[in-house]
């Protein structure tokens, strides 16, 4: 059973042209790093995920999985 609920998000950083498959939780993080967090690219922390948004690092979201 995993910790956290995750999806799976499609994107590309600002400067880019190349997409990425990455997998975002939509919790916070447990301040305890296991392999399970090895997997996890960015950690929403109870804000709302959406299409075109720009986390952080500058990584533009272009499509959300919600499987």
């Amino acid at each position: 059973m995993s910790k956290y609920e995750t999806v799976s998000c499609v994107g590309r950083f600002a400067d880019s042209d190349f997409a990425y498959e990455v997998t975002i939780a939509l919790g916070e993080w447990d301040g305890v790093e296991d392999q399970e967090d090895e997997g996890i690219f960015y950690y929403m922390d109870g804000e709302p995920l959406r299409v075109g948004m720009v986390l952080d690092d500058g990584f533009v979201i272009t499509e959300v999985n919600c499987e």
